[in-house]
């Protein structure tokens, strides 16, 4: 959520009560409780699925844009009239609304199913008109989420290949089997806080004063010279 202070947009972080120490996190597959937490439509595909064992800094940045895609396509905001309040309110005039699977889906491996082929098809978003100013956010997050889905398909394909060539021709495998280095925590480099914070440094119309005040470090830099 966010205020409006003295003319300017401040986020506001929710439930931050239940934060965790990522050093506390462990591997126990068995301790659900620290890794699969939250509502499901908002959870990050991963763990919905069981592929990622332990909670992760990219598991967050996929759910805040999750709630931003929910908020931008299933609700409007509502200007003030005589004798009425405004506020935000949900869409109106569509037959259904948005990702609306998300939410009838029961099981977790469903969902993750509908979350990686809203990835890999780059499903254009339905954006109400009272958020439009958020789309080059969202589709850039969209981007870099996607991006680092594909890296993690096309290193995971390459590794079983790799494993299935040791096995196949042992003496001849050589240096072709040994394991390559990819950055799980930020899906190679693609989802990280750069990529969460740096559009949003650009954004225009109603968010246009939004105030980011930890800004990417190579931001902060720049700004410095500049």
């Amino acid at each position: 959520m966010y205020r409006i202070i003295e003319g300017k947009v401040h986020g506001v972080l929710t439930d931050y009560d239940l934060a965790s120490w990522t050093a506390s996190l462990t591997r126990d597959y068995t301790k659900t409780s620290q890794q699969r937490t939250g509502t499901p439509p908002f959870m990050a595909h991963g763990l919905l699925d069981g592929t990622d064992a332990l909670h992760l800094y990219r598991h967050d940045v996929e759910s805040i844009f999750y709630i931003m895609l929910i908020l931008a396509t299933h609700y409007e905001i509502q200007a003030p009239k005589k004798g009425e309040d405004g506020g935000v309110r949900m869409r109106q005039g569509l037959k259904e609304l948005p990702y609306q699977s998300w939410f009838d889906e029961p099981w977790y491996k469903g969902l993750a199913n509908y979350k990686i082929v809203f990835f890999s098809k780059l499903v254009y978003p339905n954006l109400s008109p009272s958020f439009e100013d958020l789309r080059s956010w969202l589709l850039n997050l969209q981007e870099s989420l996607a991006c680092g889905f594909q890296a993690k398909g096309q290193h995971d394909l390459q590794q079983r290949m790799r494993r299935r060539r040791l096995l196949l021709e042992p003496d001849q495998a050589g240096d072709e089997v040994k394991p390559v280095a990819f950055d799980d925590e930020t899906l190679g480099g693609y989802v990280t806080y750069s990529a969460l914070v740096r559009s949003a440094l650009h954004l225009t119309g109603t968010f246009k004063e939004l105030v980011i005040r930890y800004p990417p470090a190579s931001t902060r830099t720049a700004q410095a010279g500049a």
